[in-house]
């Protein structure tokens, strides 16, 4: 494995619930992307749209070549087919890295799955098979999830879909909850061994205390004494 390369993926909700949120969904994603171009380390990025269809925008771009979203690359409309986004993210990084040499493959991958709503528009997957997908990835391959929902219960959901760290969070507050995401993807690109309860309670965090955490790891000052 590549040490120090962190693979991100993104899935990420353009239903038409999410119009209320998108000015915010926009820059709470672009601020997390900036964010984590300043930490140490190398990164890769893909992101997975999705809302009646899924789209695969970015399959492991290196982060620092991430453009930032806009009106005309983020625009909420259709339904939720999360259950096909999610598979299909799973599975396109999967093959890309399973065809990767293995001193080329991240050392660590981070999923977050961000959704304002219930699954109703899948056709590929079900729910049963992401989460046989999820938990082989996490036992298999060492990857991380965090399941991030709004409008419903995402502790049920996430835990239906075989995620651990599970957080609800408010559509009107999405630039902080993008903020928690990218404070909790610094620790796991660090290599912090943060337990489930760790991850869940940085979301709680407010924002200036989330901007001071993200400087201090931006500048490795945790590295050597992560929380746990």
């Amino acid at each position: 494995m590549k040490k120090d390369l962190t693979e991100i993926i993104i899935v990420l909700d353009e239903s038409g619930s999410m119009n209320g949120c998108k000015n915010d969904t926009i820059g709470g994603f672009n601020n997390f992307v900036e964010s984590q171009k300043k930490l140490p380390g190398t990164a890769k990025l893909t992101l997975v749209k999705f809302n009646t269809e899924y789209d695969v925008v970015l399959n492991g771009i290196d982060i620092q070549n991430v453009q930032p979203l806009t009106d005309a690359t983020y625009g909420p409309g259709g339904m939720t087919a999360l259950l096909d986004a999610t598979g299909r993210a799973i599975d396109e990084v999967g093959k890309r890295l399973a065809s990767t040499s293995e001193d080329e493959r991240p050392e660590r991958v981070m999923a977050i799955i961000i959704t304002d709503g219930e699954e109703n528009s899948s056709r590929e997957y079900t729910g049963v098979q992401i989460k046989e997908k999820v938990e082989n990835q996490k036992k298999q391959f060492n990857w991380e999830f965090i399941f991030m929902g709004a409008n419903i219960d995402a502790w049920s959901v996430g835990s239906s879909l075989g995620s651990s760290i599970n957080v609800n969070f408010n559509v009107k507050d999405m630039s902080r909850s993008m903020k928690a995401a990218s404070v909790n993807t610094a620790y796991h690109r660090s290599g912090a061994n943060l337990s489930a309860k760790a991850y869940v309670d940085n979301f709680a965090m407010s924002d200036a205390d989330l901007d001071k955490e993200l400087e201090k790891l931006s500048k490795n000052d945790d590295k050597d004494n992560p929380k746990t």
